[in-house]
C-alpha cells in the first residue's frame, strides 16, 4: 500500500484540501494550529478502510462528530460554532499492485461513517482475508502519536508470560491497535517473553524475534543487544561499552524510537511470516508518525529518517515536525509538506539558517529574540538621545521616563544598562 493523495472536506480545519504524497518520506511542517495533526488523523481514517475487508477486525476508526470543520457566528448577540457537513475523506494510490481510490463519510453528527465508496479497495481486502493461509502479503498500517508511548490503548491488558499465549495466533494480530496512535507497550513486552521462553525451548531463535532486535539495534546510536528480563518483566538495551539499562530507565528519546521501531517491525513480522529474514526489505505499508523529533537530540534528529528509510525501506512514512535537522535530512523537496508558505526548490544543502528562515518563518535565526531585542532597544535608545537636545526643558522629563521604562526589561542586564545611561 502507497498513498498518492488524500483529500478531506470540511475536515478539522480544512474546509477542502488535497496532499499529495511522496512514495518514501513525506515530512509536514507548518507552525503550531496550522492542522498537521490533522492531516495525519485524515490519513488515519483513509488507510484505516483496509481493515474493513477482514472479518477480525482488530482496530476502527470512523469520522466522529468532533471532526466536521466550525465555523464561528453570533446571531442575536449570542456566539455559536456551525458545524459543516458532509465530512468527506477520499484518497486514492496503489494497493496490492493495483491503483484505486476511495472515500469515507459521515453525513451528520449522528450519522454512520459511510464507505460505500470504497468497495474496490474492501474487496482487496476480502480477497486478502479468505487466502491468509497462502503467501500473501499484506500491507502493514500503524498510527504513533505525540503520547504514544505513554498511554497503553485500553484494550492493551497483556501481561508478560513465559507460557504459551491462549489465544490463538492470527497473521491479522499485526493490525491491532494500529490506528490507535498509542504504542501497546504492554502487549510488545509480552510479545518478546513468549519469543524469548520459545527461544529457549527450541534451542534456537525465532526469525520474527531476530527481525525485530537487529530492527531496534540499527536504530539506536549505540545499540548491541535488546532482549527480556523475565525477573524485572521488561526490555533491557544494552549499548556498546555500558551495562545493560531497564526499558523504564532509558532517555525518552531511547524509549520513544525503541517502542516505535519494535512495534512497526514486529507487526511486519506478525503480518508477513512467510518473508522470513527479508520481512522488513519486503513489506510495503504505510506509517503515519506524529513529532517524529519528539525526545531525541539534534545528532539524532540529522540521521533518524535514514535509519527508518534503511531498515524499512518499501514503507512509506508520512510524519510532522518543528525540527530543521529533519527538513535538512530530507533527499528532496518532494518529500516536504508545507502547510503555510511554498515549497523551496531543494532542501537537501540547505544550511539550518536557510531553512529556519526560509522554510520555518523564523527571524533572525542567528541571534536568540532577546538579544535582537535588546538590540533594537539600544537603537531607538540612543535615537531618543540625539533627540533630546531640539527638546524643550519642560519635556526632558518626559524623555528620562520614556528611556528608562525602554530599559526596565532588561534589568537583569546592568553591563547592558549601564552602557545606554553612560
Amino acid at each position: 500500500m502507497k498513498l498518492h493523495t488524500v483529500s478531506v472536506k470540511n475536515f478539522r480545519c480544512y474546509k477542502d484540501e488535497t496532499f499529495r504524497f511522496h512514495p518514501q518520506v513525506n515530512l509536514i511542517v507548518g507552525q503550531n494550529a496550522t492542522g498537521k495533526t490533522a492531516v495525519l488523523d485524515a490519513v488515519s481514517v483513509a488507510i484505516a478502510t483496509w481493515l474493513l475487508g477482514f472479518k477480525k477486525k482488530n482496530d476502527k476508526k470512523r469520522l466522529e462528530p468532533s471532526d466536521a470543520t466550525l465555523s464561528y457566528v453570533e446571531k442575536e448577540d449570542e456566539a455559536q460554532f456551525i458545524e459543516a457537513w458532509p465530512v468527506v475523506v477520499s484518497a486514492s494510490g496503489m494497493v496490492n499492485e493495483k491503483a484505486i481510490s476511495w472515500e469515507r463519510s459521515k453525513e451528520s453528527p449522528a450519522g454512520n461513517t459511510r464507505y460505500g465508496n470504497a468497495g474496490d479497495l474492501i474487496s482487496l481486502a476480502k480477497a486478502c482475508d479468505d487466502n491468509l493461509a497462502d503467501d500473501i502479503s499484506l500491507p502493514l498500517i500503524s498510527y504513533y502519536g505525540t503520547m504514544r508511548l505513554w498511554q497503553d490503548p485500553k484494550a492493551s491488558k497483556a501481561k508478560p508470560s513465559l507460557t504459551k499465549s491462549s489465544a490463538k495466533p492470527s497473521r491479522l494480530d499485526g493490525y491491532k491497535h494500529c490506528v490507535d496512535p498509542r504504542i501497546a507497550l504492554k502487549e510488545l513486552v509480552a510479545w518478546f517473553a513468549r519469543q524469548e521462553w520459545q527461544a529457549f525451548q527450541l534451542g534456537k531463535e525465532p526469525t520474527m524475534l531476530t527481525v525485530v532486535r537487529k530492527a531496534v539495534v540499527s536504530c539506536i546510536d549505540n545499540a548491541e543487544q535488546l532482549r527480556y528480563d523475565p525477573k524485572r518483566e521488561e526490555l533491557l538495551l544494552t549499548l556498546k561499552d555500558a551495562e545493560p539499562q531497564p526499558f523504564n530507565l532509558l532517555s525518552d528519546g531511547q524509549r520513544c524510537v525503541l517502542a516505535l521501531v519494535a512495534d512497526i517491525a514486529q507487526k511486519a513480522a506478525l503480518l508477513n511470516p512467510h518473508l522470513g529474514e527479508a520481512v522488513l526489505e519486503q513489506t510495503e505499508g504505510v506509517v503515519l508518525i506524529d513529532e517524529l523529533d519528539l525526545h531525541l537530540h539534534p545528532k539524532w534528529q540529522r540521521h533518524v529518517i535514514e535509519d527508518l528509510r534503511t531498515t524499512f525501506p518499501n514503507v512509506q512514512f508520512i510524519c510532522t515536525t518543528h525540527s530543521p535537522f529533519l527538513i535538512q535530512s530530507l533527499r528532496s523537496s518532494e518529500e516536504l509538506i508545507m502547510l503555510d508558505g511554498q515549497v523551496p526548490v531543494q532542501v537537501a544543502n540547505k544550511t539550518l539558517e536557510d531553512i529556519a528562515v526560509g522554510i520555518m518563518n523564523v527571524n533572525s535565526p542567528e541571534v536568540s529574540e532577546r538579544y535582537s531585542e535588546m538590540k533594537g532597544v539600544a537603537t531607538e535608545y540612543l535615537k531618543a538621545l540625539s533627540e533630546t537636545d531640539m527638546v524643550a526643558e519642560d519635556k526632558l522629563e518626559q524623555y528620562k521616563e520614556r528611556l528608562a521604562n525602554s530599559l526596565a526589561p532588561y534589568a537583569d542586564n546592568p553591563a547592558f544598562q549601564a552602557f545606554l545611561e553612560m
